[in-house]
């Protein structure tokens, strides 16, 4: 069960992280007359994904311990986002980008060693 809810908060997290890139500037905030607010429904979600994400991150830090979630979590949430960035958004991967992903790797493993 406890990896599961890492597994989805994840998902929450890489999720709102898509839907605000994609979302663009949709979201507006003026004061003229009041105050005005304006959001795409794209954005939107992307605010209610970071909610949830943010509700189970909550959970995972009573959970587990903070040395191993920590860098666990956001290491696997950057080897997405890089993956989603080149994939959906055509954003280029360099080499100094694999390194990167390739130390995140390793790290990933040299914490959850068990002593």
């Amino acid at each position: 069960m406890k990896y599961l809810l890492t597994i989805v908060y994840v998902a929450f997290t890489t999720g709102g992280i898509y839907c605000l890139k994609s979302g663009g500037d949709s979201l507006s905030i003026a004061f003229k007359n009041g105050l005005s607010f304006k959001i795409g429904y794209i954005t939107a979600f992307g605010f209610l994904f970071y909610i949830c994400s943010f509700l189970l991150w909550q959970k995972l830090l009573s959970t587990y311990d903070l040395s191993y979630i920590v860098p666990l979590t956001t290491g696997i949430v950057q080897i997405i986002v890089l993956l989603i960035s080149n994939y959906c958004f055509k954003e280029n991967i360099n080499m100094t980008n694999i390194a990167g992903v390739l130390l995140v790797i390793v790290g990933i493993i040299l914490i959850s060693i068990k002593k």
